[in-house]
């Protein structure tokens, strides 16, 4: 069952409460040998006090539980207590390792692995987990009634002490080849859920599209087929929990039957008095509960287990892009950004770019045009480090951007992309999101100059007025306009803006266009874009295909060569090539 290696991998989150953890397993004790002094009591009751007719004892005995039962209860409830912060607090450690290790992986993670499967393993693996430690401590006490009650058994009549031990070892020996088809089953359990969470979570982002295309009963049929398999694993997952629950239950029925059978013979023929053979039954009805609680809480240590491997799996991802260990600071970009030979794939089947080289001096407006799949947004990934290039260089003022901090890089960067992210709150903490340190009065600046604040002021709330969930309360152009002012307000050398404006009508973006004409000014900008239009603002272009340069130039000395750039020109323009007469458009 991997017992040993869940507890191992638990220790690390328990060790900042280990005095806590100890405290509640010598409360679990302490109640185990009070239960099992409960059950012998009942010897020196018969034996000793009844049978004698010995009044004062009988009191004096009672006397002594009513004040253990007390004490019990205090320390009992002291101890939920305890368990509760106990608890929630490996529980959150567990959470808070996982969210610090996810900040940390590379973009290939996130497009390998779904989203839903991400929140299933923070939800469902942890909240398993989490059962695991609280049934966890069920295990100590019911481990520890056993414990005292196997003494007490030995201390009352040997032999029946050893039949009954011989017993309870085959009850735990006998589930453990199932116990581990059981974990084994039960990670396959985990898997599947985490796929019907990222189904789920995918039909909710994707209901407009649905909706149009009449997808609901595809939908539907698809999510039916993956309920199925749910059910399917399920079932054998939970058989197989339940057997490793029953198999011990049902073996101590049998010892439980002999042992009363024995006894009841050995009280007949006067070779153990009868307060002994009450006070043994007691102790192994109650080693039977004590066994029954115990393989009731091994499903969910069955269950802990497989969440904790798949916990494990992403704590185990190593990130494709690290700062090297003598990675510098970058100083204020200065002079140029260049690619030498750059090479990069994302996947054996996804091409990135290609023996790509450029230059990108500082304060130059570059764009980068070409169709989708070019390679255009490739270019941004590796530039803002999300990628490391397979081979060949990006050198950022001489220095190699495998040998820089990640943070100095992008601390000279601020990117606005076509799918705008916003967060669930105010307008102004989204636009302090780009610099938390800013202050208000430079929050209002980024505004002003992305040219939105006139707009937040006629708001209600004004800079606080939420934004809704994905910025779901505003248009697309003043989300785009509240990202811009996001990536102005840390006053970055390099702007970049990948497809910013592809999703806008033409007027919004005409708008947008204009203020970022204005931007240009004052920093080096990079754009990406597929519409041809946008390149005229450029100093320089770059046209890619199939993830190489292809040409580069300005734009009137593109169309003189008449290559793709002006192919693509005279299809957007129904074949007029002459530059001064869209030079107005």
């Amino acid at each position: 069952m991997n017992l040993i290696w869940f507890f191992k991998q638990l220790n690390k989150y328990i060790a900042p409460y280990r005095w806590l953890g100890i405290l509640l397993i010598a409360r679990g004790l302490f109640e185990a040998a009070f239960d099992s002094s409960i059950r012998i009591s009942l010897k020196f009751i018969i034996d000793a006090a009844i049978i004698p007719q010995n009044y004062h004892l009988l009191i004096l005995i009672l006397l002594l539980l009513g004040a253990g039962a007390i004490l019990f209860v205090f320390i009992g409830l002291l101890g939920d207590f305890w368990a509760a912060r106990f608890n929630i607090s490996v529980t959150n450690n567990i959470r808070s390792t996982l969210f610090v290790r996810l900040q940390n992986l590379s973009m290939e993670f996130f497009g390998r692995r779904s989203a839903g499967d991400i929140v299933n393993c923070f939800s469902a693996d942890t909240e398993k987990v989490e059962n695991s430690l609280l049934y966890g401590f069920i295990l100590i006490l019911e481990l520890g009634s056993i414990l005292f009650s196997a003494i007490f058994m030995f201390s009352l009549n040997w032999q029946l002490g050893l039949i009954s031990c011989i017993g309870l070892t085959v009850c735990v020996l006998a589930p453990a080849k199932i116990g581990q088809k059981a974990t084994e089953q039960n990670y396959q359990l985990r898997d599947k859920r985490g796929e019907i969470a990222n189904v789920v979570q995918e039909n909710i982002l994707s209901q407009s599209v649905i909706k149009l295309f009449g997808l609901q009963p595809r939908s539907i049929k698809n999510f039916h087929d993956n309920l199925q398999d749910l059910k399917k694993v399920y079932v054998q997952a939970t058989f197989s929990s339940y057997l490793v629950q029953r198999i011990p239950t049902l073996v101590f029925v049998f010892v439980q039957l002999i042992v009363i059978s024995i006894g009841a013979v050995m009280t007949y023929r006067n070779m153990i008095t009868v307060g002994t053979l009450a006070s043994f039954q007691v102790l192994l009805v109650g080693l039977n509960l004590n066994i029954l609680s115990f393989t009731f809480s091994l499903p969910y240590l069955i269950e802990g287990i497989a969440g904790m491997q798949r916990i494990n799996i992403l704590l185990a991802e190593i990130p494709q892009v690290e700062d090297a260990p003598d990675a510098v600071e970058l100083s204020p970009f200065s002079r140029e950004i260049c690619f030498n030979n750059v090479n990069f794939s994302y996947s054996s089947e996804r091409k990135g770019v290609s023996n790509l080289s450029l230059t990108i001096k500082k304060g130059d407006f570059v764009v980068f045009v070409g169709q989708s799949g070019a390679g255009k947004s490739t270019i941004v990934n590796l530039l803002t480090r999300l990628y490391d290039p397979d081979k060949g260089q990006i050198i950022f003022d001489s220095i190699d951007l495998r040998s820089c901090t990640q943070k100095s890089l992008r601390d000279q960067i601020g990117l606005v992309s076509q799918e705008v992210i916003l967060f669930n709150t105010s307008i102004r903490e989204n636009i302090r999101m780009g610099y938390l340190e800013a202050t208000d009065e430079e929050v209002e600046i980024a505004a002003k100059n992305a040219e939105i604040h006139e707009f937040i002021l006629t708001l209600p709330q004004g800079y606080d007025t939420p934004v809704g969930d994905r910025g779901g309360q505003l248009s697309g152009g003043q989300r785009q306009r509240i990202a811009l002012a996001r990536a102005l307000v840390r006053n970055p050398a390099i702007l970049i803006l990948d497809e910013a404006t592809s999703a806008l009508d033409l007027v919004t973006e005409a708008g947008i266009l204009a203020t970022i004409d204005r931007l240009a000014k004052e920093r080096t900008v990079i754009m990406i874009t597929h519409r041809i239009t946008q390149a005229l603002r450029a100093d320089k272009i770059f046209v890619l295909e199939n993830g190489t340069i292809v040409a580069s130039g300005n734009h009137t000395e593109l169309l003189k060569k008449e290559g793709v750039y002006a192919t693509l020109w005279q299809q957007m323009n129904g074949g007029n090539s002459n530059s001064t007469e869209i030079a107005s458009v």
